[in-house]
């Protein structure tokens, strides 16, 4: 499986059979195979995780689907999509799951998880290996939030990873955010992910483009470092 950072929380996972495209919004996309069936995910409806040129770019594509969280509706709804793009779309509420194929008769398995922020996070299970994508699903914490605020958030977040916990299992690749708006507390999210979640490999995300917060986090999280991906740039990859 190749892993291409797109932008913000955007990647792009290629492998032998289909191509997965995650809340794409902005960015260079690497040549994407015809040939290849399609999947393009999409958390939730935020300007950062959702472009509606997504149908545009894949119009042309035989081959694509569209996974996306259930409250977009209301936006794809308002883009009038001819019907044979619109019934290529599947949309997910928190905590379903889905069937689907590669187009290569190998099952994809997806699960959906609530946000914290809005929409979903996804998992999904493909060829032995199980992948996860946080979309929103964060910690958030920030200044000035009563001590109501921070308990709500607290308690949702936690809920949330320990039944990813439970369902998962080892996860090997997964896509986190990691922003640096949180000032101090823009590690929570991430340290409670790699402290109740095995997993191989994480991606951070969500980061505004400063790249800068990964090795900070890194430096300060010694223990962890291996695990975490130095992403030094757009278009950044690595086969994993």
């Amino acid at each position: 499986m190749k892993v291409t950072y797109i932008k913000h929380s955007g990647f792009l996972l290629e492998w032998e059979n289909c191509v997965w495209l995650f809340d794409y919004y902005a960015g260079s996309l690497p040549a994407i195979s015809r040939e290849k069936k399609v999947f393009v995910f999409v958390s939730h409806s935020h300007a950062d995780h959702f472009n509606a040129e997504i149908f545009e770019m894949f119009a042309g594509y035989p081959r694509v689907q569209y996974i996306m969280a259930k409250e977009t509706r209301h936006k794809v709804k308002k883009l009038s999509l001819p019907m044979e793009q619109a019934e290529r779309i599947t949309f997910l509420k928190a905590h379903e799951t889905f069937d689907t194929d590669d187009g290569a008769e190998g099952s994809i398995i997806l699960h959906t998880y609530r946000s914290t922020d809005c929409g979903v996070a996804f998992l999904v299970q493909y060829q032995g290996r199980k992948i996860y994508h946080a979309g929103d699903l964060n910690w958030w914490v920030w200044k000035g939030e009563s001590r109501q605020e921070y308990n709500n958030m607290t308690a949702n977040f936690q809920r949330e990873i320990k039944l990813l916990k439970e369902e998962a299992g080892c996860i090997d690749t997964a896509f986190v955010p990691l922003d640096p708006r949180q000032e101090e507390w823009y590690l929570l999210g991430m340290d409670y992910f790699l402290e109740q979640i095995e997993v191989r490999r994480v991606f951070p995300m969500h980061f505004w483009e400063d790249y800068s917060v990964i090795e900070r986090y890194k430096g300060e999280r010694k223990q962890s470092a291996g695990q975490v991906i130095s992403i030094s740039r757009e278009g950044y990859e690595v086969t994993v």
